[in-house]
């Protein structure tokens, strides 16, 4: 009886454990920011087989949260490829996808969950806009000189799977591409992608790298700026420093005391023309 109850136990477990096969990985990273943010685009497809494993991913279809469904997947792909401890993901949107391309006779569909969020570097007690924390964040960044800015990726601010010594591998079918920004000047690149040729190109849009170890992973790229946004940039501090002191406590008395000077000022012309007069 003893035996009996063991193996009905495990027929039980086998029938109600759930199967789940990824079938793809994409990380996309573009619309770099000026402070090393980025948006960032996930899609992790893959191969569920049972009735078990279908319902598991029905009962979660509205199911927004990101433990849920690495919990229940089981898989460790189900997660996102960025290292939360090095940066602040903001705005984080998980939308799970209706199956699709159901077989009845194998009793397998497909599922897709489509994660889309911001990756900030850390910033001294949380405020944006103050330095941010050395190493932090997707990107470095310097502006070494007037409307340049040099970004350098940081490899460890990204989450896959890494070998004994800390280099990230890129299974068959999981893809990172990083979208430069238009106006970008390539200076390091290693390892290239297969599709490249030996000599480095000063510009690419995109760069995409799979079934590969990224050992010692670097990407350097210049960004530089044109005049009218260097331009349009201080006009626009001036704008908001403006904004700032006519909104503070001594706001009022500097409007009353700029009423003056203009009044003051068109008063003298008024005079002036009427002696002239």
């Amino acid at each position: 009886m003893r035996r009996l109850a063991i193996l009905v136990l495990l027929i039980f477990l086998g029938v109600s454990s759930a199967d789940f096969l990824i079938t793809r990985v994409n990380v996309t990273v573009s619309d770099i920011q000026g402070d090393g943010s980025a948006y960032v685009h996930e899609s992790i497809q893959f191969l569920m087989t049972g009735n078990y494993s279908i319902s598991v991913y029905d009962s979660g279809i509205s199911n927004n949260e990101l433990s849920y469904w690495s919990t229940n997947i089981g898989l460790p792909d189900v997660k996102l490829h960025v290292n939360t401890a090095q940066v602040d993901v903001r705005d984080l949107r998980l939308r799970p996808q209706p199956r699709t391309q159901c077989n009845p006779i194998q009793d397998t569909c497909h599922g897709e969950l489509i994660m889309d969020y911001w990756a900030y570097p850390s910033y001294v007690n949380n405020l944006s806009g103050a330095e941010p924390v050395n190493g932090t964040g997707l990107f470095s960044v310097d502006k070494y000189k007037p409307r340049t800015t040099r970004y350098t990726l940081n490899p460890s601010a990204l989450s896959f799977t890494t070998n004994s010594d800390g280099s990230i591998t890129l299974g068959k079918d999981v893809y990172l591409t990083i979208m430069l920004p238009p106006s970008s000047s390539l200076l390091d690149l290693n390892p290239q992608p297969a599709d490249f040729s030996t000599e480095l190109p000063s510009h690419v849009d995109s760069l995409s790298w799979t079934d590969v170890v990224l050992v010692k992973f670097s990407l350097v790229f210049d960004v530089e700026e044109g005049i009218d946004k260097e331009v349009s940039d201080f006009f626009g501090n001036i704008l908001t420093l403006i904004g700032s002191a006519l909104s503070g406590p001594q706001g009022m008395a500097l409007i009353a005391l700029a009423v003056i000077l203009i009044g003051s000022y068109l008063y003298i012309m008024m005079a002036k023309r009427r002696g002239e007069d």
